[in-house]
């Protein structure tokens, strides 16, 4: 009987503890909404805060507000981002916004000159792109909802 009543509050006490971690992890509409958008980013970079960037792009889940090009355990910068490091870019919304849109054309702003980068992939839609930036802001403060 003790061994019962031991082994059902241990489960309840289980399934309590993932409800409240799912419960600690709320984010606005927009940011729940960019998340969903951020998928399609999945095959390049990782979001997550205990992870490292994988051999495609960086990781960046701390993106928001860092200078670009410095994550250390990712070498392979584009000679554009490593320009615009060099510049002092630090990822603003607006600056993601530009950059999500066209990176092609963001890093020859930046860099004065058409310059050799690697993120080809564009998000031409700018409520999508104001809902990733969202979703960058939000699992920078809370890593738990990546």
């Amino acid at each position: 009987m003790y061994l019962k009543s031991m082994v059902a509050g241990l489960a309840v006490a289980v399934i309590a503890a993932g409800s409240a971690a799912a419960a600690e992890c709320t984010l606005p509409a927009d940011a729940q909404a960019g998340k969903t958008v951020s998928n399609q980013c999945k095959s390049c970079h990782v979001f997550e805060a205990d992870k490292p960037s994988r051999p495609t792009g960086p990781n960046i889940h701390d993106v928001f507000g860092r200078k670009a090009g410095t994550r250390t355990d990712f070498p392979k910068y584009s000679e554009g981002m490593q320009g615009a490091s060099g510049k002092g870019l630090v990822w603003t919304e607006d600056k993601l916004l530009d950059y999500i849109a066209d990176p092609k054309a963001f890093l020859a702003k930046v860099n004065g000159a058409d310059v050799k980068h690697a993120m080809f992939f564009q998000l031409k839609d700018e409520q999508k792109r104001k809902d990733v930036v969202s979703f960058l802001k939000a699992i920078k403060d809370k890593p738990e909802c990546n």
